[in-house]
């Protein structure tokens, strides 16, 4: 089976492994009997009862099928986990390229709000009007911003385009790797 695969059967065994261990939850663990004690056989006869909240289970198979399950999952993460090292590494990949994107925009923000001319008022504290304040200068400014195309080797408008298209190559090798690794492994008879 692909990976994809092996995730949705891997997501199912966890969910009936819940469900499971909810309706062991919910039946009594004591069994009960008045009057008399019981003999070994109504004993044993009692615990192997096949229960109506247990999907038709006795209490002990219900527990030996939630084991089951627990074990098929770990043995079915290895097997995922044996093919998907190079999955981490394109997701680790993924993860990059994003954090990068993202610092990038934040970037492009700060551009555009950098204005490239302003007027900025000033207190001469030197010089007074006719009524003794400190006269006020308006002063042109020159606004640049920090980073220049040399700094990074490209625009910032160029690294994003970059970004954006290796983060859909990434993302395209991650669908393709997941549709064809093939994970060897078998669900177990004792749970089907």
């Amino acid at each position: 089976m692909n990976i994809q695969k092996a995730m949705r059967v891997r997501s199912e065994l966890k969910s009936n492994a819940v469900k499971l261990n909810m309706m062991i939850n919910n039946v009594p663990y004591a069994i009960a009997f008045e009057g008399e004690k019981p003999a070994d056989e109504a004993l044993a006869s009692k615990r192997s009862e096949r229960q109506k909240r247990l999907d038709g289970l006795s209490y002990a198979d219900a527990v030996k099928k939630l084991f089951d399950i627990t074990d098929a999952c770990l043995s079915l993460n290895c097997a995922i986990e044996k093919v998907n090292q190079k999955g981490h590494e394109l997701l680790f990949k993924e993860t990059s390229i994003k954090s990068k994107l993202s610092f990038i925009e934040r970037l492009l923000d700060k551009d555009r709000d950098v204005e490239s001319e302003t007027t900025q008022t000033k207190t001469d504290y030197e010089n007074t009007d006719a009524k003794g304040n400190f006269k006020k200068v308006e002063t042109k400014v020159f606004n640049y911003p920090i980073l220049d195309d040399k700094a990074l080797g490209a625009s910032l408008v160029q690294i994003q385009k970059n970004l954006v298209n290796e983060l859909e190559c990434v993302r395209d090798e991650i669908a393709a790797f997941n549709a064809t690794q093939k994970v060897e492994w078998k669900m177990p008879d004792s749970i089907k």
